[in-house]
């Protein structure tokens, strides 16, 4: 079990990796926060999902002390972008303006599973097949590789190893193929935690090859992965749940893909304001090609 703190800190943080639980103590060991996490190491992105926090959503102060010592704890640990969100309790009830804690990435996108509008495919594309196989995905990591290198600013430098590795780490990881040419068309992921009343992942590593661009690949692909958030067993289940980007904001993509997350009901995080109480950060990313 991991635990971390500093004169200055007020909190402990304590995590165990085996049940992938999360606790954040007061100095004198009162149980101040529970919750779980993940970690998508090959993203070098983690997970924060608190199920209870004690802090009222009106003590700002104490608040973005307790957000900042998580941060700063799992950030640190994994050299990772670290996302939290805390209970719908705290939804619309944080004054974000006396948070020292501000959402400054201009990139990300996120909506809650109740606001997420799936549309199903009703013209599927017969020239092209989604593959959600994860075994058949990684016989096609060269190919991946090959496009996430010219199509993806972020990957460019990927290496075979790190292609399968994210593969590997997806919870869901997709790729269209056209079976004319047998062509990887597209990619992507989707990655989250999820718990008996609740899920909270992202999306990422999506991109179309250029030539396929403006022919629904990418609405093909990306309505997969919103499916598999919406579908009726979640929703007869009560599972709630929120869902974040950060979308492409140069290359290829930085104009159509806005439109597609929008359309799905992801908004930015500057236009969602304390709709949703999630926090995120990327003081303590490291790319994993720069170490």
């Amino acid at each position: 079990m991991e635990v971390t703190t500093n004169e200055n800190d007020k909190f402990l943080v304590e995590l165990n990796e085996e049940t992938k639980q999360i606790q954040v103590k007061t100095n004198d060991s009162k149980t101040l926060a529970e919750g779980h996490f993940a970690v998508d190491t090959p993203d070098r992105s983690a997970l924060i999902l608190f199920h209870h926090v004690s802090i009222p959503p009106n003590n700002t102060d104490e608040l973005s002390q307790f957000l900042s010592t998580v941060k700063n704890h799992v950030g640190r640990l994994y050299k990772a972008f670290v996302c939290i969100r805390l209970p719908g309790i705290y939804d619309g009830r944080v004054d974000l303006t006396l948070m020292k804690n501000q959402n400054s990435i201009l990139n990300l996108m996120a909506v809650t599973l109740d606001h997420l509008n799936y549309f199903p495919e009703n013209n599927i594309l017969e020239q092209f097949a989604l593959i959600s196989d994860k075994e058949l995905i990684v016989q096609s990591a060269e190919n991946i590789q090959k496009l996430m290198n010219q199509e993806a600013y972020w990957a460019r430098f990927w290496k075979l190893d790190e292609t399968i590795n994210r593969i590997n780490s997806a919870t869901n990881p997709a790729m269209i193929i056209d079976k004319i040419t047998n062509t990887v068309s597209a990619f992507g992921r989707l990655f989250f935690l999820q718990t008996n009343a609740e899920i909270f992942g992202y999306f990422s590593d999506i991109a179309v090859d250029s030539n396929y661009q403006s022919k629904g690949v990418g609405r093909m692909l990306f309505n997969y992965f919103v499916g598999l958030c919406s579908n009726q067993d979640l929703k007869q289940r009560g599972v709630t749940g929120t869902l974040y980007l950060q979308c492409a904001d140069q290359g290829p993509g930085a104009i159509s893909a806005p439109k597609l997350y929008k359309r799905s009901g992801f908004e930015n995080i500057q236009e969602i304001d304390n709709r949703i109480a999630i926090f995120a950060t990327t003081e303590f990313y490291v790319r994993p090609s720069t170490e």
